[in-house]
């Protein structure tokens, strides 16, 4: 909720975490206020929809930092998360 995810995010997501927009994760995230939505996204329990909802979950958390990184953060500032080293490899 930190990243401020909205429900705009979702079309973008989909589309990086490679999933059709018929997938249940994808549909529940595109159909109303995000913060509505993801409880009931990290509710389901067959092992195939946790794996789509786990990719579909981190290109939220990538898109929605993104657009905050170049609102608040494109002149430098003190997330510590923004200032993580690059993994090589």
């Amino acid at each position: 909720m930190q990243a401020r995810a909205g429900t705009e995010d979702g079309p973008e997501s989909i589309r990086r975490a490679g999933l059709r927009p018929t997938h249940t994760p994808a549909v529940l995230i595109t159909c109303g206020p995000i913060d509505q939505q993801l409880g009931k996204i990290a509710g389901l329990t067959p092992v195939d929809e946790r794996r789509k909802t786990f990719r579909l979950l981190v290109e939220v958390l990538a898109v929605a930092d993104e657009r905050r990184r170049e609102r608040f953060c494109s002149g430098g500032c003190g997330h510590w998360w923004h200032n993580l080293p690059v993994a090589d490899g």
